[in-house]
C-alpha cells in the first residue's frame, strides 16, 4: 500500500477535502506536497502500471484513504482539469499521463499513451529515466516531431525547442494548451508573440532536466507500486 502521509487526526473526508478547499491545486508543479495531489501521482502511477483506467477503489486502496473521501476527491480533481474520468467514472488519465486525450503521444515500455502538453511527455521520460518516443506536431506550423529519449534523456539538444506557459486558473487552458513543441527557434518567436510572452522557450536538454524534478514524485509512486 501506498500510504499517503497526514497528520492532526483529522478524517480521511477532512483531510482530502481542506486540502481542495485551500486551493492548493493552482500550478501544475510535481513532486505534490498536498493530498490532492498525491492522489494525482499514485493515480498515474497506477495508470502507468496496468495500462487500463483505474476504479476509485483501487485508489481507495492503493492510497490507504476511505473510498467516499478518494471518490469525492476524484470528482473535485476531474472537475478542475486535474484527472480525465472516462465514460464510467474511471480514472483515464493523471499528472499529464492519459489514456483518453491529449494532442502529443509518449510511448513507453511500447505502450502509447496521450499527453496534456508537450511538458508532460518531455517530463515523465525523463523522471521515469525511460527509454521513450514521443511524438507531436509544431505547435505553430504543424509539422511533424519525433523525439526519442534515452534513459530519460533526449536524444538531441535541438533545433526543436518546447515552448512552457505561464499557466492559470484553467489549466488545460491557460498551461496545457499553449505548451508545446516548436520546430525551431523561428516559429518559438512567432508563438511567443502570439502567447504574448506568458511563458518562456527551454531548449530539450533544459526541459528534460526541469520535467525530471517536477515528475520526480510521480516516478517514486510508479516504483513503489510496480
Amino acid at each position: 500500500m501506498f500510504q499517503l502521509s497526514r497528520g492532526g487526526g483529522r478524517s480521511d473526508a477532512s483531510w482530502v477535502g481542506l486540502d481542495l478547499v485551500c486551493g492548493v491545486l493552482t500550478k501544475p508543479l510535481l513532486p505534490a506536497i498536498d493530498a490532492a495531489g498525491q492522489l494525482r501521482e499514485v493515480a498515474f502511477a497506477l495508470l502507468l502500471r496496468d495500462r487500463r483506467p483505474v476504479e476509485v477503489r483501487e485508489l481507495a486502496d492503493a492510497t490507504g484513504l476511505g473510498v467516499d473521501a478518494t471518490a469525492v476527491s476524484v470528482e473535485t480533481l476531474a472537475t478542475a482539469g486535474w484527472l480525465d474520468l472516462d465514460e464510467s467514472g474511471r480514472i483515464a488519465g493523471a499528472a499529464g499521463l492519459s489514456l483518453v486525450s491529449g494532442p502529443h503521444t509518449l510511448i513507453l515500455g511500447g505502450a502509447a499513451f496521450r499527453t496534456w502538453c508537450a511538458y508532460d511527455a518531455i517530463g515523465i521520460a525523463a523522471a521515469l529515466d525511460a527509454d521513450a518516443d514521443i511524438r507531436t506536431t509544431c505547435g505553430q506550423c504543424g509539422l511533424a516531431i519525433s523525439l526519442a529519449f534515452h534513459h530519460g534523456a533526449p536524444e538531441r539538444s535541438g533545433p526543436e525547442r518546447l515552448w512552457l506557459a505561464d499557466g492559470g486558473p484553467d489549466l488545460r487552458g491557460s498551461f496545457c494548451t499553449p505548451t508545446v513543441l516548436l520546430c525551431g527557434d523561428e516559429h518559438t518567436a512567432a508563438w511567443a508573440a502570439v502567447q504574448r510572452g506568458h511563458g518562456h522557450r527551454l531548449d530539450l536538454a533544459a526541459a528534460a532536466s526541469q520535467g525530471a524534478g517536477e515528475w520526480a514524485g510521480c516516478a517514486m509512486a510508479a516504483r513503489r507500486l510496480a
